[in-house]
């Protein structure tokens, strides 16, 4: 045997321990191939030193070694291990080690050196088993996976409860993890990706699932490209998941409530030097600037275009004001949706100095228009009523003054026909009473006009009472003959209702009853009828009705007709009036905690109806 190949056993005992690392991985195939690719290497490759066979033998031919013969024979006897497959690969590197010393030595010109990474390697795994992480190694040839007993310990396991094949790993993943693992890898091994990386759960030993979080890199390839060693690290993110998903629950929780606020939440950063964004908007800002929350985290520019120009500057100046002293920031400013419409906005935020170079607001955006508008229409309402009490303060005065000197035309008409010392001519007495009937509807128009005034005002004071209600029509009817006869109309009373009583006013019901008969006679045709009907109504109380066969009312001019001053189609008609009778009938009816109603068809008449509480029954109150 060559001198040269023996070594002092220290050396002899460190390269073994360096080259029984991929031993102790698990892995006696890979350390013989590096074995054998060393010795050939070291004898130029003339041995014929070959990669083991697939029955897991070597392969060698005959040849001689550069520099100094070498038998094949002399080096069988140092190899004679390698023809019993039974031998243990410990024993077998035993018999090879003061030969591989040799080829270590000249290899890396120290054998200690050459022991340095390993003890760094021990140290980095220690380290990363500390983190729950450890790593590992995938020999694609051969199948085996080297470094996964930590791996197996951290699930659990012992080491020799589960195989080191990619198949035996694979029990160990989730069914339904399964065929992403293989993707990602695959995708990673044609290129795709830099690195393999996937989570998924792998079944502990006590039956629960735990998340991993996998790394890899192919190091090492075929000449064809095909993945040879693959290594990697695995981590246990089970905790970590569990804190990510109790913080996404969080956020879905804090995302619905933001659903529910009826303005816009947000979070706004100032950069020194570099500006500001908007790093978050809840849902509602689509509704309230009409735009993606994305689309405003792009670009801030979409939202300042929708504001005018001099709301933007008082925005900016509060907004500098609240960055130089951490006041609150709070402006109020208009904006153009693209819906079309102009909207009232107001914004608050509160400040926070981050760093030195970083401020962030968080505040809220509401949509103020319909306040605004409400606001606005409070003004209005106030200065229309103040408006409407000035009105009736003026009727009310002037209708007093003006009953004044129409009492004295009235009066001195009187006396003029009745006067026998100088009595008139009967064109005299013609023009008198045209004067007289002029006058008595003037007179009139101004009572209801002092009566709406009244009642508007709150003036109006009634005395309720029980009232037979048909036999209160039955007086109206005869204080209606005599305009009736004249208009050709005829007027009926059905009978029926005569021991309904009502609750009201004696004076203002009889107003009542007057006020409609006589609209019922004046827009009335020649030969036409009037019909009154007291009964009791579906909901128990007592329901008068004043049906006519006159001109009708159209069904546009139906809603107003009991507004003041409307008159509908008949404004310019042969009828005098001035359209305040029926409101104040309305106003009446109301008062006595009743009801009006109509209901017409032009051409074919029209039938008013009034609803009473019965005296004592449902619906009865007391006098006010």
């Amino acid at each position: 045997m060559n001198p040269a190949w023996l070594l002092p056993v220290t050396l002899a005992e460190m390269a073994r321990d360096a080259l029984l690392h991929f031993l102790g991985r698990g892995n006696a195939r890979q350390a013989l191939k590096l074995a054998l690719a060393a010795l050939s290497k070291q004898q130029g490759g003339a041995c014929g030193l070959t990669a083991l066979g697939e029955d897991g033998q070597p392969r060698w031919t005959e040849g001689v070694a550069e520099g100094h013969a070498l038998p094949v024979a002399e080096l069988g006897l140092q190899l004679g291990w390698l023809w019993l497959p039974a031998a243990p690969p410990a024993q077998a590197l035993s018999a090879l080690l003061p030969t591989l010393a040799v080829l270590l030595q000249r290899e890396t010109g120290d054998a200690a050196r050459a022991l340095q990474p390993e003890t760094h390697a021990s140290l980095l795994r220690a380290a990363l088993a500390g983190t729950d992480t450890f790593t590992w190694e995938w020999d694609l040839d051969n199948d085996w996976l080297g470094d996964i007993d930590e791996g197996l310990r951290l699930l659990g396991y012992s080491v020799d409860e589960v195989g080191h094949t990619q198949a035996d790993w694979n029990r160990l993943i989730h069914p339904d993890d399964l065929a992403a693992n293989d993707l990602a890898f695959r995708r990673h091994a044609e290129g795709e990706t830099e690195i393999y990386e996937h989570s998924y759960r792998a079944r502990h030993r006590s039956g629960e699932w735990r998340w991993m979080l996998e790394r890899g890199r192919i190091i090492e390839r075929h000449a064809d490209g095909r993945p040879r060693r693959v290594v990697g690290t695995q981590v246990d993110i089970t905790e970590r998941r569990a804190v990510e998903r109790k913080a996404s629950d969080a956020v879905q929780r804090l995302e619905q409530i933001a659903r529910q606020v009826p303005g816009m939440l947000y979070m706004f950063e100032l950069q020194r030097g570099q500006g500001g964004s908007l790093r978050y908007a809840s849902e509602r800002g689509l509704a309230l600037f009409g735009l993606p929350p994305a689309r405003a985290q792009q670009d801030m520019g979409v939202i300042w275009a929708l504001i005018p120009e001099e709301d933007r500057q008082r925005m900016h100046q509060a907004f500098r004001l609240s960055a130089r002293t951490l006041c609150d920031w709070t402006t109020e400013f208009r904006l153009s949706h693209p819906d079309g419409e102009w909207r009232h906005m107001s914004a608050h935020a509160t400040p926070e100095r981050v760093t030195e170079h970083l401020t962030r607001w968080y505040g809220y955006v509401e949509d103020r228009t319909e306040r605004v508008q409400l606001e606005q229409a409070r003004r209005d309402a106030a200065m229309a009523s103040a408006a409407n009490r000035a009105k009736t303060e003026f009727l009310s005065r002037m209708s007093h003054e003006l009953r004044t000197p129409l009492n004295a035309v009235l009066g001195f008409t009187q006396l003029m026909e009745i006067d026998h010392a100088d009595p008139p001519s009967p064109g005299q007495l013609r023009r008198l009473k045209l004067v007289r009937d002029a006058g008595e509807h003037l007179l009139s128009m101004i009572g209801d006009l002092l009566d709406l005034t009244r009642i508007e005002s709150g003036g109006m004071a009634l005395v309720l009472e029980p009232i037979a209600l048909h036999a209160m029509a039955a007086q109206a009817l005869e204080m209606m003959r005599s305009a009736a006869l004249a208009a050709q109309v005829r007027m009926t009373l059905l009978s029926g209702g005569e021991t309904l009583l009502v609750q009201g006013d004696r004076t203002r019901l009889r107003q009542v009853l007057l006020n409609l008969l006589s609209n019922a006679v004046k827009y009335n045709r020649t030969g036409g009828t009037v019909t009154v009907q007291v009964q009791t109504s579906p909901d128990d109380l007592v329901l008068l009705t004043v049906t006519d066969t006159g001109v009708g009312i159209g069904e546009a001019d139906l809603p107003l007709i009991f507004e003041p001053f409307q008159r509908g189609p008949q404004a310019g008609g042969a009828v005098e009036g001035a359209g305040i009778g029926l409101s104040v009938t309305r106003a009446l009816v109301v008062l006595m905690h009743g009801r009006v109603a109509v209901a017409s068809q032009p051409g074919l008449g029209s039938c008013f109806s009034v609803t009473l509480p019965r005296a004592g029954g449902p619906g009865a109150q007391s006098a006010t």
